[in-house]
């Protein structure tokens, strides 16, 4: 009689899974549908087999919650003792919730008891070799419903860990939208690892709708809380903050999300810091998150306070918090926090030491660092800076390769007399970063030192392209206007160094230059109608310049890939033929200044002929988001603008103004 009991009671089908919280014991499955496998014993005196134990070294699921007797009770309709099983089952496994679909179960066959104790057990191999072995002794026999549905959806199931734990999101969606029925509703482990793939593949509304299935069907207090966490790191806040209004409240009109109350605070900051539609943390949440990341001590929790606090231009409080952080082992990222923030409350020479001492750590700092002191670098008159400092910038410059830096040393070389440490300056910025500015300095360098000849090559080299630059040969004087170095100037006290002030319309804008030297412009045209002549000799413009490039050097890597090169490593340009003495247009660049006289350049390769400006990149682009910022009153690097910007059009704001142009975080 209790062998009996114990066979009927095994005939129901047992759950998928654990308690929520659990680790769930791994099912190998070898595919979704019921293969012909090996074949195995099988006879009519299988279904009078004893039941079977479970082996400890076998495919068992350790630990799983045996659901056949509640289901046995449940298909043959015994109601009380179907109650008493689910109240035990509460008892043993706090946790675990009633199944939902207790009410629709029917008896199965009794033939099938030994089938259901190799799925309880977790033996799908047995299972699958005795399905096969019972399919030989009778073609027509079929699995009744119940267990063949447990068997697919177990077996869809194995399959889903396997391809999640191999991070194979696109054959997660994939094995999904093929058999979404195959997905057991009250599977909260699959429904996560679905819905997690499919937001990382941007099926936003898809992954909602999973998780939005669990608060509707769970009633397990970690699993809601777990889907609500899920939701926040994977789906956009906005989508995520709908979730959260589906928790349910108490008496006392809290929500049952209480308890992650932090969590939802760190998300809404992230997402604030993100530009992410979401509620904006009120003040208890705040208050209570700097409570919380004050006793944790965690730097990652302190510096999302710094980042929260600059964001909302409150720069005190920012570099306090980023303080804290680096003192409790704050990473380079928070270094570059607290940089900004030094900048923000005008320590310039702190926020300077900090992106140098953590330059190597993140190459944002790196970059913060060069740009920091190029400021300096690039005044008009500039400033007496210390030896090491100067020492210390090059380094970092020639290390990273900075364009930007290089031409800031080239800058101030310059306007400190010092011309042949410029024109070595300038020449490593054309070659990494060609501006305008860069090849003005480098043309105005090989003027100073009279190398006439040189000057006049790279003029003419860029003739299409940096207005400015071809303006240096259609000046009315012969020297153009007085320049810094032309009269010498005492240094500033305590300075060890000659200095002197700069020329300011070098770098200035054109409409400004004659009110800048006090100069009355001459008009164009003379009392009889003729056309003035150019300011400029035949033999300076326009030159037939060399195609071969002398500052397009080869990467390293491939200098010593490619033999058929020049001297110095130097990027073979292919042969064209003469080439003209009148350059083409480019698109985006100015009008060049000797248009006025009546000449044009040659048609551009897409037939241009007039003077353009490329179009504005498309919505949804970072420059697009940083020219909204700055409509909404942020401001925005002028150095960005000028390496990001096309000569002659607004944004190149920082050629338009001049590198004294002030810079904003």
């Amino acid at each position: 009689m209790l062998e009996a009991l114990a066979r009927r009671r095994r005939r129901g089908p047992a759950p998928l899974g654990l308690p929520m919280g659990l680790a769930l014991a791994a099912l190998t499955l070898p595919a979704l549908t019921l293969p012909t496998l090996a074949q195995g014993p099988g006879g009519e005196d299988a279904s009078r087999a004893p039941a079977i134990v479970v082996d400890p070294t076998g495919s068992a699921a350790n630990g799983m919650v045996d659901e056949s007797a509640l289901r046995y009770y449940a298909a043959q309709k015994q109601t009380a003792r179907m109650k008493a099983e689910a109240a035990r089952l509460k008892q043993l496994y706090p946790g675990w919730t009633e199944p939902t679909d207790l009410d629709t179960l029917q008896p199965s066959p009794p033939e099938e008891a030994p089938l259901w104790d190799l799925f309880t057990a977790g033996r799908f191999d047995d299972l699958y070799a005795a399905i096969a072995a019972r399919r030989t002794l009778d073609g027509t026999w079929q699995p009744s419903d119940e267990l063949a549905r447990k068997l697919r959806r177990a077996g869809f199931r194995s399959r889903l860990k396997g391809l999640a734990g191999a991070r194979r999101n696109l054959d997660v969606v994939a094995l999904y939208r093929a058999d979404p029925s195959a997905l057991d509703p009250s599977d909260v482990e699959s429904l996560w690892i679905v819905a997690d793939a499919l937001a990382a593949e941007e099926a936003t509304l898809q992954a909602y709708n999973l998780y939005k299935s669990v608060l509707d069907t769970s009633s397990d207090t970690g699993a809601r809380l777990a889907t609500i966490q899920k939701a926040m790191s994977n789906l956009p806040m906005a989508a995520a903050e709908q979730l959260i209004a589906l928790g349910r409240t108490d008496s006392d009109g809290n929500s049952e999300f209480r308890r992650i109350a932090i969590d939802i605070t760190r998300a809404r900051i992230v997402a604030f810091l993100h530009d992410e539609a979401a509620h904006e943390p009120t003040t208890t949440d705040i208050a209570v998150f700097q409570a919380q990341a004050r006793k944790t001590g965690d730097p990652r929790e302190t510096g999302l306070l710094g980042w929260y606090a600059y964001k909302r231009q409150q720069f005190r409080e920012a570099l306090d918090w980023f303080k804290l952080a680096i003192s409790r082992g704050g990473d380079a990222m928070i270094a570059h926090g607290l940089a900004h923030s030094l900048r923000a409350v005008g320590m310039t020479r702190e926020a300077e030491e900090v992106a140098y001492a953590w330059r190597d750590k993140y190459v944002g700092n790196s970059i913060l660092f060069i740009e920091l002191l190029e400021r300096k670098l690039t005044q008009a008159n500039p400033v007496f800076i210390d030896l090491d400092r100067i020492n210390r910038y090059a380094k970092v410059t020639l290390a990273s390769s900075s364009g930007e830096g290089a031409q800031a040393l080239g800058w101030y070389a310059y306007n400190s007399c010092q011309f042949d440490a410029a024109l070595e300056w300038f020449q490593h910025g054309i070659a990494w970063l060609p501006s305008e500015s860069t090849v003005l300095g480098y043309a105005l360098a090989l003027q100073r030192l009279k190398r006439t000849r040189e000057y006049l090559e790279i003029v003419n080299r860029y003739d299409g392209l940096f207005p400015k630059v071809v303006d240096l040969l259609f000046r009315e004087g012969p020297e153009g206007p007085p320049l810094a170095c032309s009269v010498a100037a005492a240094p500033p006290a305590g300075a060890r160094q000659p200095a002197a002030p700069a020329a300011t319309a070098v770098l200035a804008n054109t409409a400004r230059a004659p009110a800048a030297y006090g100069r009355v412009p001459k008009p164009d045209i003379s009392a009889n109608g003729a056309v003035r002549p150019l300011p400029v000799l035949r033999s300076e413009f326009p030159l037939s310049v060399a195609a071969e490039n002398p500052f397009r050097y080869l990467p390293a890597a491939l200098a010593r890939q490619v033999p058929e090169r020049s001297a110095g490593g130097v990027l073979a340009e292919p042969a064209t033929g003469a080439p003209p003495l009148v350059a083409r247009r480019v698109p985006g660049a100015g009008t060049m200044p000797y248009e006025r006289y009546g000449f044009a350049l040659l048609p551009g390769y897409n037939g241009m002929t007039q003077a353009s400006t490329l179009t504005d990149p498309p919505a949804g682009t970072q420059w697009q988001d940083q020219q909204a910022a700055g409509a909404n009153g942020q401001t925005r690097s002028s150095r960005e603008s000028d390496r990001f910007g096309i000569p002659g059009s607004q944004r190149a704001t920082f050629i338009e103004a001049g590198p004294t142009a002030g810079q904003q975080p």
